[in-house]
């Protein structure tokens, strides 16, 4: 790829060519969402057009001229609508925030390609960072250095390929002044190592570039020394570098981050390095928290890491949220994964992430787009989830270079489903009261749905959750999000129990439900309830049960709670 095209000036670009549009368009038709009622269409091929008025070309079968749409952005940015020139194609809406944490709406330009790279729809976007210079004060909330001139814009999409993201070698550098301006300074101004409530010294500048493949930060400080011949000692001077490696295996993007740390203290080195021994782990924490939204700081630290932070390496994964894709870090620390925070918020099972502190918005990890939804809704007679269909960047070709960096792809397509929100509103037994049959809901604006009791396993064994899990607290400062798939869990908190001898036979719970024990057992081993305030243990030679936190308080046992 040639990265030396990547030239607007913007901090990223974002360029679908034609066949991406092909799959867009066949995907919405395949579902019926395309064209009036009854009338099937079969589109067999779309061109990126520059006749005046229209930006797309399609061919549709049967007809004996081709039809021509023209694309144009929503004024917030956030939706593409296609008009085309036959009055009886309705104008299609297509969600379209696609480029995350961004200063102001994008802009849609088309560009021509040539022999090398294909014509494109592109997306130019400045994000929302403070990207003045670090000998500068930093803007005002809401004020942004000016940068990009769509003129300026190229094609770099390579022929045959239907998508590509890039950051032009400029963008780098504004990353660094974004650290700079935000996660490194203080609210007086200052900028103290490695931060204000742990400062040992002061930071000086930092450095951002692309270079052989990997992506470069350095961040040099200085700590000074409390001695009685500081005078003839040098200030150690500190520096830190990382290393970003991106790779793209199987169409995922993830990337491995290396640390190093340099003190330098000339002559005295070997004397002194243990001053700043003790807060290179705290340091290293800080700053690979930077690139990953903070979500590493804490464990690193924690874990006591020092001058090496073990191999971390970050996936992009991407979630649904209200029919919006968003990127989403997943962590692994010497190949261990970081586990989910669970909690449970609204009555259901949620899934909490930390937000990402100061400025920096995660923006270089997760601002390069993979899927795109053209569309969201409940299936027909369905109220328990929603479906998203997606159109994806299945990036198979990856550039870093001193020019920028850059990645392009085939589109693909794909299915997300979100769970709507929703209470039990009757676990249902046969005749005899023996057997559980089916569980009714209730969603949030009061519809119900029931379905069996072999397709609520069904549903909560495709989920995103894996049981077993435990429920946390929800973090203070996090975002809260719904797991993926077509049920979601809910909580029941118990209340009352009916007991023979020293077995719990049924539950019963604040609202009123009652399940038999060993239903409620297989429920929650399926992820699709989960009785809160005690664990569910599973003995090696004994059947499971429920068992309230060991502690010296017989009081607050599963089995004390009031009998029915």
């Amino acid at each position: 790829m040639d990265t030396s095209r990547i030239s607007s000036g913007f901090d990223i670009e974002f360029q679908l060519g034609s066949k991406w549009f092909l799959t867009a368009l066949n995907l919405l038709n395949d579902n019926g969402l395309l064209g009036p009622p009854g009338i099937p269409i079969i589109i067999s091929a779309v061109q990126i057009t520059f006749d005046p008025g229209w930006d797309l070309e399609i061919t549709i079968a049967g007809f004996a001229i081709p039809v021509f749409a023209r694309a144009e952005l929503s004024a917030g940015g956030d939706e593409l609508i296609l008009t085309t020139n036959i009055p009886q194609i309705p104008p299609r809406t297509i969600p379209f925030g696609v480029l995350k944490n961004l200063a102001a709406p994008p802009v849609l330009v088309k560009l021509a390609g040539d022999a090398d790279h294909e014509n494109v729809i592109a997306l130019l976007a400045n994000l929302d960072i403070h990207a003045e210079p670090q000998s500068d004060e930093p803007l005002p909330p809401g004020e942004f250095l000016e940068r990009g001139n769509a003129d300026d814009a190229q094609s770099f999409l390579p022929m045959g390929k239907d998508s590509a993201f890039g950051m032009g070698k400029d963008t780098f550098p504004r990353f660094a002044n974004n650290i700079w301006h935000t996660n490194l300074r203080a609210e007086d101004g200052s900028h103290p190592l490695p931060d204000e409530e742990n400062k040992k010294g002061t930071w000086s500048k930092v450095s951002m570039k692309p270079k052989n493949g990997k992506i470069v930060i350095t961040l040099e400080g200085d700590i000074p020394l409390d001695s009685p011949i500081i005078d003839l000692i040098p200030d150690p001077h500190v520096k830190i570098t990382l290393t970003i490696k991106p790779v793209v295996n199987n169409s995922v993007l993830s990337f491995t981050i290396d640390t190093d740390t340099d003190v330098d203290m000339g002559l005295l080195g070997d004397l002194f390095g243990g001053i700043t021994g003790g807060v290179a782990g705290g340091i290293i924490g800080f700053i690979v928290g930077l690139i990953t939204g903070g979500i590493l700081s804490a464990v690193l630290i924690g874990a006591g890491i020092g001058f090496v932070a073990g191999v971390i390496i970050i996936e992009v994964a991407e979630v649904i949220a209200e029919g919006i894709v968003n990127n989403e870090i997943k962590a692994k620390i010497n190949g261990k994964t970081l586990p989910d925070i669970n909690c449970c918020e609204t009555g259901i099972v949620q899934i909490a992430k930390p937000d990402s502190e100061g400025g920096f918005n995660l923006s270089v990890l997760d601002s390069i787009p993979a899927s795109i939804p053209v569309h969201t809704a409940n299936p027909d007679n369905e109220l328990l989830y929603k479906i998203s269909y997606l159109v994806t960047s299945e990036y198979d070709e990856l550039a870093v270079n001193s020019k920028g960096f850059a990645a392009a792809g085939a589109s693909g397509t794909d299915e997300k489903f979100q769970p709507e929100k929703v209470t039990v509103k009757s676990f249902n037994y046969d005749s005899n009261n023996e057997k559980l049959v089916s569980v009714t809901y209730k969603r949030s604006d009061s519809q119900e749905q029931t379905i069996s009791a072999e397709e609520v396993f069904d549903r909560a064994a495709q989920g995103e959750l894996t049981p077993p899990f435990k429920i946390f607290e929800k973090p203070e400062k996090s975002t809260l999000r719904i797991p993926e798939g077509k049920l979601a869990c809910v909580c029941l908190k118990p209340t009352a129990i009916n007991q023979e001898k020293t077995i719990v036979k049924q539950i019963e719970f604040e609202n009123g439900l009652r399940i038999k024990t060993e239903d409620a057992i297989a429920l929650q081993d399926a992820g699709a309830i989960v009785v809160i305030g005690y664990q569910l243990i599973h003995p090696k030679d004994y059947n499971a049960y429920f068992r309230a936190k060991a502690d010296f308080f017989k009081d607050n046992n599963f089995e004390s709670l009031p009998k029915f």
